[in-house]
C-alpha cells in the first residue's frame, strides 16, 4: 500500500468489503506500507467518485467519506484513511515494510503482536502475495501461514497479474500454494472496476464465507466475482 493510492477505487472496494465482513469482529488492518513511487502515474483511479449513480449504492457511507476526503485538497495518505473512522475499533499496523530479511523478521513479529487479539486480519501488500522470490511489496506465504496458525481469519489482497489462463488460473495458483502450507479453507472475491483485484479469505469459516458471497452478489457480476474451492 502506498500513500498515493489512498482513496482510489481499490480503497472503495476494500473498505466496503471489510465493513461487510467484520461488523461484529475485532479487525486488524496491516497496510504493508511502502514508500510512494514517483516513476509512474498509478493511483489515479478516482473517477468513480464522479459516478455516484454507478458506485454510491454499493456502500454510501464509504463513498461519501472518500469523496469528502479527496475533495478537501489535503494530501492523500494511509493515515488519513484511518482517520475516516470507517472501521470502528480496528487496530492498524502501518510501519513501512523493511527490505532486508533480518529487519523484515523483526517487523513481522511486531505486526503479530499488534494484531494478536484480532479475529479478522486484513493484509494489504502493494502487489499482493509472493509465490516466488520475497519482496517488500508482497506478503510472503510463510507470513500467511504464521498468522493462520495464530488463529486469525485472514483477508489478503492480491493484484491480478498476467498469468496465462486469467483470473481462474490466478485463483487456482493461490489455492494450490495455500494447500502447500497447510491451508485448505480459502475463498476469494475478485473486484473488477478499472483493474482486477483479488481478496482471498483464508480460515474464514462458514459465516465469513457466506458474507463474502453475499458481498459479491450485492456488487453484481459486472463488478465482482466469487471464487469457491476447487
Amino acid at each position: 500500500m502506498q500513500d498515493k493510492y489512498a482513496g482510489d477505487i481499490g480503497d472503495f472496494g476494500k473498505f466496503a468489503l471489510l465493513r461487510a465482513l467484520a461488523p461484529d469482529r475485532r479487525l486488524g488492518v496491516c497496510w504493508y506500507a511502502v514508500e510512494s513511487e514517483v516513476h509512474n502515474n498509478d493511483g489515479r483511479h478516482t473517477a468513480y467518485l464522479a459516478q455516484p449513480e454507478r458506485f454510491r449504492s454499493l456502500d454510501p457511507v464509504v463513498f461519501d467519506a472518500l469523496k469528502g476526503k479527496l475533495s478537501d485538497g489535503g494530501p492523500r495518505s494511509i493515515r488519513r484513511l484511518e482517520e475516516l473512522g470507517l472501521l470502528p475499533g480496528a487496530v492498524f499496523h502501518g510501519r513501512l515494510v523493511p527490505r532486508s530479511r533480518s529487519e523484515r523478521h523483526i517487523w513481522f513479529q511486531e505486526l503479530r503482536q499488534t494484531i494478536k487479539t484480532c479475529e479478522l486480519v486484513f493484509l494489504d501488500p502493494d502487489n499482493g502475495i509472493s509465490f516466488g522470490a520475497s519482496s517488500h511489496k508482497a506478503v510472503a506465504l510463510d507470513e500467511i501461514q504464521a498468522l493462520a496458525k495464530d488463529g486469525h481469519a485472514l483477508l489478503v489482497y492480491h493484484h491480478q497479474g498476467r498469468l496465462k489462463g486469467g483470473a481462474s488460473q490466478e485463483y487456482a495458483r493461490a489455492v494450490e500454494s495455500f494447500r502447500a502450507i497447510g491451508i485448505t479453507d480459502a475463498y476469494a472475491v475478485r473486484l473488477r472496476p478499472y483493474s482486477s483485484r483479488f481478496y482471498f479469505l483464508v480460515n474464514g469459516g462458514g459465516a465469513l464465507r457466506d458474507r463474502l458471497q453475499t458481498f459479491a452478489r450485492h456488487w453484481g457480476r459486472d463488478k465482482a466475482e466469487f471464487f469457491g474451492p476447487l
